[in-house]
């Protein structure tokens, strides 16, 4: 087996052992790690498709690539949103969450986008979406301010994501140098800021969620560039 393996493919092990490290910091109330640990797996996400570009996958890569991330972006998320809810409703959500998830790493694999970007958001896109939000929720708490009704909107939220998945609205690839080296910046004090008491580190999860919500509604730009471009 350890000759069928070729770096990347250690690195997704690296990402599915986050994955599975926030399933467990889940069950043990521990969200915000949980959060974090999934950001993690994200990051590794990415530094795995870097290390494949680099050097030369093995015959495994493609199908463990895809197994991970139906683990630490499509199951391990669903459960740290299960059990902060704790409700019967939630499992619908949930459950839907992962389905859509598979749907998507299954339609990506069967048909490999031909461009430089993608039919529907990403799943891991999906998972960071989902943290970010946990995560800020939690930091707010911590200044005494509270989000009403904030299980239900991530649910709500959750199942955006999820449709967005199965969607076939397109999505660009970060690709650019400058944008990976501010999103690692911006995912390192956003991972900090769960274990960190000081109040401004706050502003790195919201930076990070407004990147998340800008390249949420990217498409929208694309769209309204299209149309204008016809009326010339």
């Amino acid at each position: 087996m350890l000759h069928l393996l070729k770096a990347p493919d250690f690195v997704s092990i690296i990402n599915l052992l986050f994955g599975m490290s926030a399933i467990l910091f889940a069950l043990s109330g521990a969200y915000g790690a949980a959060a974090a640990c999934l950001l993690v797996a994200a990051a590794a996400d990415g530094v795995d498709g870097y290390v494949a570009r680099k050097t030369s996958g093995g015959p495994l890569g493609v199908h463990i690539d895809s197994l991970v991330d139906a683990i630490s972006f499509g199951v391990a998320p669903a459960v740290v949103v299960y059990c902060m809810s704790e409700s019967l409703i939630s499992i619908a959500f949930v459950f839907f969450y992962v389905i859509c998830g598979l749907l998507r790493l299954a339609r990506y694999n069967a048909f490999p986008p031909k461009g430089s970007g993608y039919s529907g958001i990403p799943i891991t896109g999906a998972c960071v979406s989902v943290a970010i939000f946990i995560i800020l929720y939690l930091n707010l708490e911590k200044i005494n301010v509270v989000l009403p009704y904030a299980i239900e909107i991530l649910l709500i939220y959750m199942f955006i994501l999820s449709l967005l998945m199965i969607s076939t609205i397109p999505y660009s690839k970060v690709m650019k140098k400058g944008t990976f080296i501010l999103l690692i910046i911006v995912f390192l004090g956003t991972i900090a800021s769960v274990f960190v008491e000081t109040p401004y580190i706050i502003l790195f999860p919201i930076i990070l969620g407004i990147l998340m919500l800008i390249y949420l509604f990217s498409p929208l730009a694309g769209l309204a560039g299209k149309k204008k471009s016809v009326d010339l």
